[in-house]
């Protein structure tokens, strides 16, 4: 279904990640987005990201309010994909199909952390690289070749919005690997940094609130943007009775 300007995969999440494998084995190349309604708001307010998430083929509901928006629009249903059960997901299949992975973003000590836990957890799994998201735009073009040496099918982006969707369609031309996905603040939370949300507030569509809770100068100013787009969706609904109306 279309939301925005994207055409929403409405499948599960385990259905998502199958057929982000089968693409890859294929040679498809996957840009993933994650839209939640952070991502919905920097695409609506900040020209330069819009045109950046032009580049996106393969587009999952993560966020809660994305979800809600949606049901009240349009009277649909959707399954949440939430961005880090689906790289999870992606890390599990890719030990299985022999497929390898490199990332990218967060603290160097993070991520370093974040591969040493995924190997702990999916004993097979090929981590060929990963490098943190502080660097200069003159070490751009060695980054992006050191990724390219390590002939990564899959990319993982944790730079936080905008920033990774905007890192990875200014160097999408020269990437190589087949899936490239911007992964938020995932690799905080595989590594033990940050806590996830308890399950009741995953479920209950929170998680928003509890990352609010758990980072405040950092995640206070988030709020006034997911107050935006809640004031665009019921915009959107009240301007879908009108028209429904005639």
């Amino acid at each position: 279904m279309r939301f925005l300007d994207f055409e929403l995969e409405e499948k599960d999440l385990v259905s998502v990640a199958n057929e982000l494998i089968q693409r890859t084995q294929s040679g498809v190349r996957s840009h993933v987005l994650t839209i939640n309604a952070l991502i919905a708001y920097e695409y609506m307010h900040n020209e330069e990201y819009c045109r950046a998430l032009h580049k996106v083929n393969y587009v999952v509901p993560d966020g809660s309010g994305v979800l809600k928006a949606i049901k009240l629009i349009s009277k649909r249903n959707l399954e949440r994909v939430p961005g880090i059960d689906l790289m999870l997901k992606l890390c599990e299949l890719s030990a299985e199909k022999g497929l390898s992975i490199f990332l990218l973003g967060s603290k160097e000590t993070v991520v370093t952390k974040t591969t040493e836990k995924l190997k702990q957890r999916f004993p097979l799994i090929d981590i060929v690289g990963y490098h943190s998201g502080f660097f200069t735009q003159e070490e751009n073009d060695t980054i992006v070749s050191e990724i390219n040496a390590s002939s990564a099918d899959i990319l993982f982006v944790g730079m936080g919005v905008p920033r990774q969707e905007l890192w990875i369609a200014e160097n999408a031309e020269k990437l190589q690997a087949k899936i490239l996905m911007g992964v938020g603040g995932s690799f905080d939370v595989v590594s033990g940094n940050l806590k996830r949300a308890p399950l009741w507030m995953q479920r209950a569509g929170l998680e928003w609130l509890y990352r609010v809770v758990r980072e405040p100068g950092k995640r206070l100013k988030i709020i006034p943007k997911l107050f935006s787009f809640e004031t665009y969706v019921i915009r959107s609904y009240l301007e879908s009775r009108r028209g429904g109306s005639r």
